[in-house]
């Protein structure tokens, strides 16, 4: 007598060493990504100011027309990216 396995079981099982692989090609992914990133933050450090959208200045609410250096930035417009160092 022959007994038919349903699909889904036999799609559920995966070879161990193919777990493996796809274990392996995601940490090297993340290596290179990681990787990348710290070159990429090396050499651009900054980034536009989250607060005052690069314009270095914080507006008042009751006058809009007046407005005072950022606080985040200090009126420069950009700030550190993170995991970055002053060179």
């Amino acid at each position: 007598m022959i007994t038919l396995v349903p699909r889904i079981a036999v799609a559920a099982q995966v070879a161990p060493h193919a777990v493996a692989v796809i274990v392996v090609l995601i940490l090297f992914g993340a290596l290179v990504y990681g990787a990348a990133y710290s070159v990429s933050v090396r050499w651009h450090p900054w980034r536009p100011c989250r607060r005052c959208g690069e314009s270095g200045k914080h507006r008042g609410s009751l006058f809009s027309r007046s407005f005072r250096p950022c606080s985040r930035c200090g009126g420069t417009g950009r700030e550190l990216r993170r995991f970055a160092r002053l060179p």
